[in-house]
């Protein structure tokens, strides 16, 4: 039986981040459960291994893309990017994804100006985003997401 979330009316904006650079952060509370838009299935596009590794823009691919088997996944422009891609890591986030893709809900009750944090390590089941490239060992995957 699944749960059906509320949709947040909080809006996300950006500003300096004390955990990195920019980050992301919402203007009214969020509670517990409730979904919250920091990017939809339009923001992002695959871009192949190969591609990526042989284009002049791979060392953006691979600082900021997401990181799967096979290539990454990547704003469809640098330089419009949405909301979401700007979300910091926390090892304890206030956001998860249960579907793994653009799905975000609040693990727990968030505060207006609080920043919105994801934990990078659970955006792929084999590479860990957070160390960029590396692939994570079997034994850390074992009952991983989900």
């Amino acid at each position: 039986m699944s749960t059906r979330r509320k949709l947040s009316r909080a809006l996300v904006h950006l500003r300096p981040s004390q955990i990195d650079g920019i980050g992301c952060f919402t203007d009214i509370c969020i509670e517990k459960g409730e979904f919250v838009r920091v990017w939809d299935g339009e923001d992002s596009r695959w871009v192949p291994l190969r591609q990526a590794h042989a284009s002049p823009h791979r060392d953006l691919y691979k600082r900021f893309g997401i990181r799967s088997t096979g290539g990454y996944w990547v704003p469809p422009d640098f330089l419009r990017m949405s909301a979401g891609w700007y979300m910091n890591h926390s090892d304890s986030p206030n956001l998860q994804s249960d579907d793994g893709d653009v799905t975000y809900y609040a693990v727990r009750d968030i505060e207006a100006g609080e920043e919105l944090t994801i934990d990078y390590r659970r955006m792929d089941d084999t590479f860990d985003n957070l160390a960029r490239d590396v692939v994570i060992p079997a034994t850390k995957r074992c009952g991983a997401r989900r």
